[in-house]
């Protein structure tokens, strides 16, 4: 687990708090570890760093990589990606809602089974359909900071495992954010618009995503402009007691990535924008393919 985590809410709790729930969980199941190298680095931490560390610990023993269905056609946009899929069999969770399709470039992994994956020499990709539970971090998060209406431990018990029930109750881990989603997203693009933010573009992605409510985008016109963008949304928010969970790429200033839990700001500049076109990830045919599946999974 990531110390910044890349879609968590406004919500969440620190990382050691989320890292002791995380202990909790796996308690009762002895051959599972919570690994702390994540949340141990100084330096900002990517997927391909732990893996690589894994690969270096454990060199001939095979490495699964779980994620969710929804963060698969993202993976391009991965640090390192291409090396990283070198490394590791793909365990792809099937969500709730999702039409899973195989990107191209990964449709050669593919196998049929858990079993296939397994007896596999070379780097593969299995779908796993057993888990697709209907649950939503976010709504959970929501359910845990209501302060009007607190949640019964029956609720809770439908959601989260015992020992993580506990570990919230004791420690008192969630904090409730004083801003909502809206309230976020339009002091994002005040701040953008304040230094002339370039095709600001706000995308709802509430009802197809369990990640954010809203994503926006906006374009740079420099390395330079990319990074004062990010940076003056970022202070702005902090300035009102809302941390970003996670910022990556401001070291660089081709695309820069700032997490605020319910809302995920991309500034990037326009050939960058146009070469990845996350705004394509959420167009009307994507949304209206999930209305239809949930309607059928609901049906």
């Amino acid at each position: 687990m990531s110390a910044r985590p890349p879609h968590k809410s406004s919500t969440s709790a620190s990382v050691d708090h989320r890292f002791g729930m995380l202990q909790a969980a796996l308690a009762p199941y002895p051959n599972y570890l919570a690994d702390d190298r994540e949340i141990s680095r100084q330096e900002k931490s990517y997927t391909f760093d732990t893996v690589l560390a894994f690969r270096q610990q454990y060199p001939h023993q095979p490495l699964y990589l779980i994620i969710g269905a929804d963060s698969l056609p993202q993976l391009p946009t991965w640090y390192r990606y291409q090396e990283l899929l070198e490394q590791v069999h793909l365990l792809v969770m099937a969500r709730p809602g999702y039409d899973l399709q195989i990107p191209d470039f990964l449709q050669g992994r593919l196998v049929d089974s858990m079993e296939n994956l397994a007896q596999r020499s070379s780097p593969g990709l299995a779908i796993f359909e057993k888990t697709a539970y209907d649950i939503s971090a976010t709504r959970i998060r929501e359910i845990l900071t209501d302060t009007a209406l607190p949640p019964t431990l029956p609720v809770l018990q439908k959601l989260l495992p015992t020992p993580v029930i506990d570990y919230i109750q004791k420690q008192q881990s969630y904090k409730i954010s004083t801003m909502n989603p809206t309230q976020i997203k339009d002091q994002i693009v005040a701040a953008l618009e304040d230094i002339k933010g370039v095709d600001i573009r706000v995308i709802d992605i509430a009802d197809i995503s369990d990640f954010a409510d809203f994503m926006v985008v906006a374009s740079g016109t420099s390395d330079t402009h990319v990074k004062a963008l990010a940076r003056e949304a970022s202070d702005r928010l902090r300035k009102q007691g809302l941390i970003p969970l996670n910022e990556d790429g401001a070291d660089i200033g081709e695309w820069v990535l700032v997490d605020f839990g319910d809302v995920v700001l991309h500034v990037m500049r326009p050939e960058v924008r146009d070469y990845y076109d996350l705004e394509k990830l959420w167009d009307e045919d994507v949304r209206e393919l999930l209305k239809q599946h949930r309607e059928l999974q609901e049906s």
